[in-house]
């Protein structure tokens, strides 16, 4: 069984807990991403799934700003715990957290999926043509892909256009020795 929803982008951990006095609660912004959830999952009328899960993220920031993605997956498992979408975090036998582009006010896009009984869950990868196997960004235009290995950091109509513009000899004997830093030559001797 799959579960695929779509979430607002959840506090960091640094601003999910807070102590007051000699006690450790849940801020008021980690409270209000709680609910939230919790409204979406019921709306959807989510049963909690047994077992042991595999979970994918895909995290879409609301800008450019430097973030660690593990500050974020606490907050985000604890309030699926509560909307009852598992009955406890310790089912989760596989996690794979992704960046994605940026988008306004960001979001989260979160595939659960339930045991199958012929393999294992590190070994699952969600079904259907709505998710790609290994989503990338590409460097030059900025769109998803589905990056084929490791290396591949630009998309396919991107790796066309780089063949058709070839480097001359002369170009490239131009080019050697010296240096560059942000697309300047720093050396010009």
């Amino acid at each position: 069984m799959t579960l695929e929803v779509e979430l607002p982008y959840p506090p960091s951990i640094n601003h999910y807990w807070r102590r007051v006095g000699r006690r450790t609660l849940i801020s008021r912004e980690g409270r209000r991403f709680r609910r939230d959830v919790m409204a979406i999952l019921a709306a959807m009328g989510v049963k909690p799934l047994d077992g042991s899960l595999a979970v994918w993220i895909d995290v879409y920031p609301p800008d450019r700003r430097r973030r660690d993605l593990d500050n974020i997956v606490k907050s985000l498992l604890d309030a699926l715990e509560h909307g009852a979408a598992y009955h406890d975090d310790s089912q989760i036998d596989s996690l794979v957290v992704q960046r994605q582009r940026v988008v306004p006010e960001g979001k989260v896009r979160v595939i659960l999926e339930a045991p199958r009984d012929e393999e294992p869950a590190h070994d699952r990868r969600p079904r259907g043509d709505h998710v790609q196997a290994k989503p990338r960004t590409c460097l030059k235009c900025h769109e998803l892909f589905d990056s084929a290995g490791p290396g591949n950091r630009i998309c396919e109509p991107c790796a066309r256009i780089n063949g058709r513009l070839r480097i001359t000899e002369a170009e490239l004997r131009k080019q050697r020795g010296r240096k560059w830093l942000n697309g300047e030559i720093i050396n010009d001797e």
